[in-house]
């Protein structure tokens, strides 16, 4: 199975430059947890960052910083864990987990965004597909039944 298979293709995004009030306001209104923050190059949105709802609690509002003179680029996650939407998942998976996160931007292989993987998305993926392999052994039993019969 592909990374690019699993996931969501919309994906919220803001620039380096946004104020956390912005990021804040553009989480809320989407109903998401996190922004990947893009550099456009060539006016194509590069993944360069990304924004969770927890970075705004630990590092804006446990600071009692004020969010309107921080910018996404003061709280974003540098270290940008990817993946590439031609990989096999479990090599994302294996990023992912050796990296700590939950969540990473599915970029193209010329490093252009194209989605987001989360953690969630991988568990909907695999349950669904055990659920398949379920039906097909109770399709073999009642299949073998009325054979017999």
């Amino acid at each position: 199975m592909y990374a690019g298979t699993v996931g969501t293709r919309k994906v919220e995004t803001c620039t380096a430059n946004a104020t956390i009030l912005q990021v804040a306001e553009l989480m809320r209104s989407e109903h998401v947890g996190d922004l990947v923050v893009v550099e456009y190059r060539s006016g194509e949105p590069v993944p360069v960052g990304i924004v969770t709802d927890r970075d705004l609690v630990v590092q804006v509002l446990a600071k009692k910083e004020d969010p309107n003179t921080l910018t996404a680029s003061d709280v974003m996650s540098r270290k940008l864990v990817i993946a590439y939407e031609g990989e096999q998942l479990e090599i994302a998976m294996e990023r992912m987990r050796g990296s700590g996160i939950r969540r990473v931007p599915l970029v193209d292989s010329a490093g252009v965004l194209v989605g987001i993987v989360t953690l969630d998305d991988i568990i909907e993926r695999l349950t669904s597909t055990l659920a398949d392999i379920s039906r097909v052994s109770h399709m073999q039993n009642i299949d073998e039944r009325l054979k017999r019969n």
